[in-house]
């Protein structure tokens, strides 16, 4: 025989057993349905859940309301108040640790988260519309 038939040869039994090979993979298993999978129900939304969120105007809390609704627990918080020298909504970003609080103060320009272990938490609010925290 030729070498160049005898490669052509090898070549197709290659393809073949590759072929045999990948259908093998891609069998159903034993017991599986042979036929097409019956339709399945797609749950239709009613109308006016289909409609776009609308968007709520966030509107800044004054100190007076945040303190007097803001349950302190511990983590991370951003929140836009209406700074109390200028008017203007800041945004407040501050941590509160875990532990044992004993309360929420307010004067006028200072927010103070009152711990047992000296770990206060402070927020000044600063002419010129700055906000400084600490703790």
């Amino acid at each position: 025989m030729p070498l160049s038939l005898l490669r052509n040869v090898l070549s197709m039994a290659v393809v073949i057993g590759a072929a045999s090979l990948a259908s093998a993979q891609f069998a159903p298993p034993p017991g599986a349905p042979n036929g097409p999978l019956p339709p399945q129900a797609v749950p239709v939304l009613p109308p006016q859940t289909l409609a776009p969120p609308t968007a709520i105007p966030v509107r800044p809390l004054t100190v007076d309301e945040f303190v007097a609704s803001f349950k302190p627990l511990p983590g991370k918080y951003e929140v836009l108040l209406l700074h109390p020298k200028t008017c203007c909504p800041v945004k407040v970003c501050f941590t509160l640790p875990p532990g044992c609080i004993r309360g929420v103060r307010y004067n006028g320009h200072r927010i103070v988260f009152d711990y047992k272990c000296q770990r206060d938490v402070v927020i000044r609010f600063l002419h010129g519309g700055k906000v400084w925290v600490h703790g």
